[in-house]
């Protein structure tokens, strides 16, 4: 091989793995789809610890090899609207059974998985970085977020997220 086709595969190489989601080969890899078996929230400052979203939230999350992710978790009990077309009320309701919908790339540094979000429920989180926390256990991932605002009540909280492998 010539040394301009060295140095191009090096090129594809180093583009490759910049265009991968960076972790170790000793990090536990987060890379799958994942349904949503549990989620509590604890407020920092009371230590109370809910479920706002019932004792069967439902979902995935979604880690692709090629650094792509995507969310979308709801409650178990979402309401249905009465006719074809929802009321603003239901609109209402349904936008509060979200427990989190939104997509983009991420990263992994450890136990640390970084998500560059794209789009999202919350437009406030476009452009930005949401950092969580994971443990891998054979078929379960938890996830922790790192304190965030809840935007109900301005409470600092931390969100745990239980899954399931299923791919």
């Amino acid at each position: 091989m010539k040394r301009s086709g060295v140095a191009f595969v090096g090129l594809v190489l180093c583009a490759v793995a910049m265009a991968s989601p960076s972790h170790s080969a000793d990090s536990p890899s987060v890379v799958g789809t994942w349904q949503l078996t549990g989620y509590s929230q604890e407020f920092l400052d009371t230590k109370e610890v809910s479920r706002p979203f019932g004792d069967r939230p439902t979902g995935y999350i979604e880690y692709s090899p090629g650094g792509h992710m995507v969310v979308f978790l709801m409650s178990g009990d979402v309401p249905r609207p009465v006719a074809a077309t929802y009321t603003d009320a239901e609109r209402a309701a349904l936008h509060k059974s979200i427990v989190g919908a939104y997509a983009g790339t991420y990263t992994v540094e450890g136990n640390k998985v970084i998500h560059h979000i794209l789009s999202s429920w919350r437009p406030e989180w476009i452009g930005g970085n949401q950092t969580r926390f994971f443990e891998t256990d054979g078929k379960t991932l938890v996830i922790k977020t790192a304190p965030i605002k809840f935007s109900r009540t301005g409470q600092d909280m931390v969100a745990t997220l239980t899954f399931e492998r299923v791919e």
